[in-house]
């Protein structure tokens, strides 16, 4: 009687040559790259705490940017940093085509809808209006040239028409590149939450550095500094002044005009009829 059979015992082929040395390899070469991608952020981190004096402090946790937005907007007293001025005469340059150096009051007013601005956050818009005396766009020049001295933006005044009646205390500011940025610097910088998305917005309307996408919010200042504040009040009350001493320039004005039609009126049949303002 036979035995039992056993089949002979084969072992697995085993791997082809070089597989293991291959397998090493790659297995480097992830570490490697793992290694580098660290070491980088390590490096991102180091120089984001090490901002120069007058940045803002960083977050405890910055949120890593969806952008290549990297560069601080503003000081941390509120000032424009170089590179946020450099984004303002990106913008300049559009609403200056001929590079006069100076823009109107309406390419101001287009730059701000842009932007989204409220209606009663343009001064130009929301005050163009005319009247029987003077037309829509004396009044609103006259207006926005009162804000624009009362915040001390440079400008310069120029007569829109010089055949026209012209608007006692008014007539055409043009907005330099200094008074733009200036002026833009407070409307961001005062309440950027407010404006951000208007912002990105005007940079896809006239084509600024498309490449570097979305402005992030952490390129901002986390709130108004209070060294603004204390300019925008400042500059408010400057505002109200000028436009009260203009109202009673005014009023003095046409009382003598009014006196001096009721003394010819005297002289021609005697004191009957009086004016009053």
């Amino acid at each position: 009687m036979s035995g039992p059979y056993y089949e002979e015992y084969e072992p697995p082929p085993g791997p082809p040559p070089g597989y293991i040395y291959q397998q090493q390899q790659q297995q480097q070469q992830q570490q490697q790259q793992q290694q580098h991608q660290y070491q980088q952020n390590q490096q991102a981190r180091t120089a984001y705490s090490r901002a120069p004096a007058g940045f803002p402090s960083p977050p405890q946790q910055p949120a890593a940017p969806a952008s290549q937005w990297n560069e601080h907007m503003f000081y941390s007293n509120g000032n424009g940093t170089p590179f946020f001025n450099s984004l303002m005469k990106e913008f300049f340059s559009k609403l200056d085509p001929q590079g006069t150096g100076y823009i109107t009051p309406e390419a101001f007013s287009s730059f701000l809808d842009a932007c989204h601005f409220r209606v009663d956050d343009n001064v130009w818009k929301r005050s163009h209006k005319g009247n029987l005396m003077f037309s829509a766009d004396d009044t609103a020049d006259f207006e926005l040239k009162a804000a624009l001295e009362g915040f001390y933006f440079d400008h310069k005044v120029v007569v829109r028409n010089p055949r026209a009646k012209q608007l006692p205390y008014g007539g055409m500011p043009l907005l330099s590149l200094e008074g733009f940025a200036d002026f833009m610097s407070v409307e961001f910088c005062a309440d950027i939450d407010q404006h951000l998305s208007g912002l990105n917005h005007a940079l896809r309307h006239y084509g600024i550095w498309p490449e570097k996408g979305t402005i992030p919010r952490h390129v901002f200042l986390a709130r108004c500094p209070p060294e603004l504040q204390r300019r925008i009040d400042e500059s408010s009350v400057r505002c109200r002044s000028a436009a009260q001493t203009r109202i009673n320039a005014h009023k003095a004005q046409k009382q003598l005009e009014l006196q001096g039609q009721q003394n010819a009126l005297d002289l021609i049949d005697g004191p009957r009829r009086y004016y009053y303002y």
